[in-house]
Parts: C-alpha cells; structure tokens; sequence
C-alpha cells in the first residue's frame, strides 16, 4: 500500500518532533509480563467454577473507551500533578477503575462515572487546545507511526483500522488549516482524534496465546499462595475474588475481545493477585502473634509484664479488622507493618 501523506507535511516536518506517540496509557496498570513467566500446567478446577466477570456490558465498554481517552490526552498534554485539569481527570479515571475492580458495581455508579470523566475530560481539553497547534503536531506523529505500523503481527494494527484513523486526520488536519476555524472547532476535532486513537488502540493486534499462558501462571501462584491459608475465611474469599477477575480475563482472551477490555481485565487480575498475596502474608502473621499471647506472664526472668499482652492483643484485633474488611493492598501492608512494630514492642518487654 502506498504511504499515506498528510495534508500540510512539509510545513509540520520542519518542527522538531521531542516525543513519540504514547501508547501504554498514563492511567492503565502494569500488565503482565509474559516472558517472565513459564508455561502454565492445568489450574485448580475451583477456579473454573467461580463466578466470571462481564466485561461485554454497554456501560463498561463505553467507560474504557472514555478511559483509554482520557488516558491519550494525559500523553498528549502536561500530566502536572500540580495541574487541577490533569488532577479532576486523574481522580475520575481512579474512580472508573474502582468501580470496574467491584464486581456488584450498578449500571447507573458506571454511567455516573463515565460521565464524571467525560467532564472531567471536557475542561482537561480546554485548557490546552486554544489553537492548532497541537492537534497539528500529534496527528502529524499520528500518521509517521501509523504508516510503520500497519500489519498482522502483535503490535501493529489492521489496515481497516488504520484507514478510519486516517480518515479522522484528514478531517482534523482540515480544520487545522482553516483559518477561519474557531477553538471550539480545533477542540471537537482534538476529541475526535483521541476518540479515534482510542479505539486504534483497541484493534491492536496482540498475542492472545502469550498472555494465556501468562494467566495460567498467575492463577498457580495465586493458588499457592492461599493454600498456607486454607482456614482463613478471609483470605479464600480474596482468593475466589482474584478466580473471578481470571475467569473474566479467561473468557476474554478465548473470544476475539479488542485490547481495551484485556488490558482492564489484566489490572484487575494484578490488583486481586497484589491483595491476595498481602492478604495471606498477614494472616500468616497474625497466626504467629496470636501464639505469642500464649507466652509466659508474670515480673520473673523469662516472661512479659501483663501490660505487654493488652497492647499485642490490640494490634492483632486491629489488624485482623483490616484483613476482615474490603481492605486495599496498601491498607493490608500498613496493617502488617503495624503488627510487626507491635510484635516487636511486645518482644522487647521480654524480662
């Protein structure tokens, strides 16, 4: 296919071009890593009998578009954490990903958040495109990756796909040149540009087998790691959590599913995976504090003053609550450092 050329080239060549098109996502976690992983046997035959997650429902699939758009801006503008525009979207996006990682999530809390972001999103975009400038800039760097990147190999895209994107082009570099265009007009076309390179993004082609096999291992890690807890309540449930976030992740890489929602799937799967792990390395924990209030009491050599045993037993009790709760991997690693220093404390009453 010949290259495509864009209206105006020479005079956007001449401008140096500092960086290229962002295409990981400004808010999208950290998804797995395949090559650092071996193949995957058989997983425990629980996990397929735990609910799956639904990533086909309208709402949600209109949500990650908004977050893959919003995630394209913060690339293409100034992700200050000092910036209140940069901040809004940031916090909604948060939001958006909370109520995706919430299985029992209603239409109407992911309708409401969508279109907090897309607010959000709106006045992010105001304060940046005032002129034509960047809209120029970053379709011109659009069609420079786009013409190297068209194929069937992982990481390259359809020709259809990339046909729609250069039809947006086309348009948004013709109000570009309009001198008689107005900033609303540069902003519309700026929207549709994003929106246009979210859904490229989805049509990336990528290895669906690699990240099955990535999947398959961290199901057995997942499985391992709560088996040492096999009594604990808490920790099973945070372990049909993570089941049901594979399922929904399974279910997409064994269908033809676009990129956005196996990338969302992906940071769940991560963030149950994180929580889990947490999670099972406190109940451990705990389990040796609580021998501990079994140790020797009294004022002689080799016991603990009875005060010692109120201040472990509170830590514990306060941890536990922690582990009990719909706690954040964060949350749960604050509670384990707060029971280390207790223990720690209590050791050192030790006469």
């Amino acid at each position: 296919m010949k290259p495509y050329t864009l209206p105006g080239m020479k005079k956007c060549a001449s401008a140096a071009l500092a960086c290229g098109i962002l295409f990981s996502g400004t808010f999208y976690g950290d998804a797995f890593t395949p090559s650092t992983y071996a193949a995957a046997d058989s997983v425990n035959v629980q996990a397929s009998q735990t609910q799956s997650v639904d990533w086909n429902k309208p709402e949600k699939i209109a949500m990650l578009q908004k977050l893959a758009m919003s995630s394209w801006a913060a690339g293409d503008f100034y992700s200050d954490p000092d910036n209140a525009r940069y901040q809004a979207v940031k916090a909604a996006s948060d939001q958006c990903y909370a109520l995706l990682l919430d299985s029992t999530s209603s239409t109407s809390k992911l309708n409401a958040a969508s279109v907090t972001l897309d607010s959000a999103l709106t006045s992010y975009i105001e304060e940046y495109i005032r002129d034509a400038s960047l809209l120029e800039r970053q379709t011109f760097q659009m069609v420079r990756m786009l013409n190297a990147s068209i194929g069937t190999t992982p990481g390259t895209y359809p020709q259809s796909a990339a046909d729609s994107m250069f039809t947006i082009i086309d348009q948004a570099q013709a109000v570009a040149y309009d001198e008689t265009a107005t900033v609303q007009q540069f902003r519309q076309e700026y929207r549709n540009y994003i929106d246009g390179a979210a859904a490229l993004r989805d049509a990336m082609h990528f290895d669906r087998a690699e990240k099955q096999d990535a999947l398959g291992v961290k199901r057995q890690e997942a499985e391992q790691l709560a088996a040492g807890q096999a009594n604990d309540a808490d920790v099973q449930k945070l372990l049909n959590d993570f089941r049901a976030q594979a399922n929904g992740l399974e279910s997409l890489l064994d269908g033809t599913s676009g990129l956005l929602a196996v990338e969302a799937a992906e940071r769940n799967v991560q963030t149950t995976y994180d929580k889990l792990a947490e999670a099972a390395l406190l109940s451990a924990e705990l389990a040796q504090a609580r021998k501990m209030l079994d140790s020797p009491k009294g004022i002689r050599s080799g016991q603990y003053p009875s005060s010692a045993f109120g201040e472990l037993r509170k830590a514990i009790n306060k941890s536990a609550l922690t582990l009990s709760r719909t706690s954040t991997q964060a949350q749960l690693k604050e509670a384990r450092t707060t029971l280390a220093e207790a223990v720690v404390r209590f050791q050192s009453t030790l006469r």
